[in-house]
């Protein structure tokens, strides 16, 4: 059972992380057309009043999508399975496809938008995305588009997402993580905005069977799928610095359901509970104990303000089941709300991202996200969902 909610998770991450002109583009954007014509946008200016640091906006974010949405200081991006590249004002505001091209029909391949779900990142006032073996380039508004890197030759696929003005990445001849194929135990990195090759950063089996692996300061933590079905995953974490490899838990699950930052790991068991991993001194508790009367699973995402944990009942119609759950950091539970807008049982759709005071989700992963929360009425008696204007 633990090896199909392993496979589940990483199709579920697969399916599933900017060089411009000057500081603040302005460039006006082409919508796709709207009924009896075409809608416009811009891209708005910085806003000094809600900036944060660069490191927010360039690494990894832990998510159901995996390098796929963007929150950066012009807006938020996010690379849908339907192909195309989406921009958003504030993340709860409308999103259109990220093409000004006169008299572009935004609906075909030369569309500036079109990056056939490409993983996408943010650094330096540019937007970067990697399509068959390369990295490319393009302005804040989607315009000038250019390849700066190739990573290697051949017709094979890769698994990797952007960090820090890095992209990282395995090679997957079988096709995804963790599949038969794979023959490559190497973990690349590339830096995006200079003339330097790729360097492999890590050797080791544990890619072969790899699940997710995440970078926080200089370590890297790779999360391997076990084979034994009555196993949980295991954890190991590799110092970037000392090249010294670790093994620190049998006991841990996917990325869909754990995070980890330079003094802490975090994760959720499948109807035990949540965890806290001391990295200082490899002590694992559970701080908030959890079981489900009708099972199912569970994505847990961590951030600073708060934790969403999203239930799946056992179903096949589990995405039209599902419930958010917040809990402040103290593992509180402040609040809860269903998460009603599917309507087909064979769609995949739910939480996104949040993004400044806003929690996106999507009733269909193959679209465009359309509804949001407002942080301001967590723990109000009144949180619902709110619809993105079309």
């Amino acid at each position: 059972m633990l090896k199909k909610i392993c496979i589940f998770i990483i199709l579920v991450l697969i399916a599933g992380c900017l060089a411009s002109c000057n500081k603040s583009p302005s460039s006006s954007l082409e919508s796709y057309p709207s009924n009896n014509g075409t809608e416009s946008s811009s891209i708005g200016k910085l806003n000094t009043d809600s900036l944060k640091p660069e490191s927010y906006y360039t690494s990894y974010k832990q998510g159901v999508t995996t390098g796929k949405f963007l929150e950066t200081p012009y807006g938020t991006y996010f690379s849908s399975a339907d192909g195309y590249l989406y921009y958003s004002e504030k993340g709860n505001t409308k999103y259109i496809k990220l093409c000004n091209k006169p008299d572009c029909s935004h609906s075909s391949f030369d569309c500036n938008a079109y990056l056939n779900g490409s993983t996408i990142g943010y650094y330096d006032d540019n937007i970067y995305y990697e399509e068959s073996n390369n990295i490319n380039r393009m302005d804040m508004d989607g315009s000038n588009h250019r390849i700066v890197k190739t990573l290697y030759e051949g017709n094979i696929n890769n698994f990797g997402y952007f960090h820090n003005g890095y992209y990282y990445y395995i090679i997957t001849k079988g096709g995804t993580m963790g599949a038969l194929g794979n023959d490559d135990n190497n973990l690349y990195r590339v830096k995006v905005d200079d003339d330097s090759k790729p360097e492999i950063i890590l050797t080791n089996d544990a890619i072969l069977q790899l699940r997710m692996f995440t970078i926080a300061g200089d370590n890297i933590y790779v999360i391997e799928c076990n084979v034994d079905d009555t196993k949980f995953t295991s954890l190991y974490s590799y110092s970037i610095i000392s090249k010294k490899w670790l093994k620190l838990t049998d006991n841990w699950t996917g990325a869909g359901a754990s995070y980890i930052d330079e003094n802490m790991g975090y994760c959720y068991l499948k109807n035990i509970g949540l965890y806290e991993y001391v990295l200082s001194t490899n002590e694992m508790n559970l701080v908030k104990p959890l079981e489900f009367e009708n099972g199912g699973t569970c994505s847990v995402f961590y951030r600073p303000d708060y934790i969403y944990l999203i239930h799946y009942n056992n179903s096949s119609s589990r995405y039209m089941n599902q419930i958010l759950y917040i809990y402040d950091r103290d593992y509180n539970l402040i609040d809860s709300v269903k998460f009603d807008k599917i309507n087909n049982r064979t769609t995949a759709g739910g939480f996104m991202s949040d993004a400044g005071n806003y929690i996106i989700f999507a009733s269909n992963f193959k679209g465009k996200p359309d509804y949001y929360i407002d942080k301001s009425e967590i723990g109000s008696g009144n949180l619902m969902f709110h619809k993105i204007e079309d």
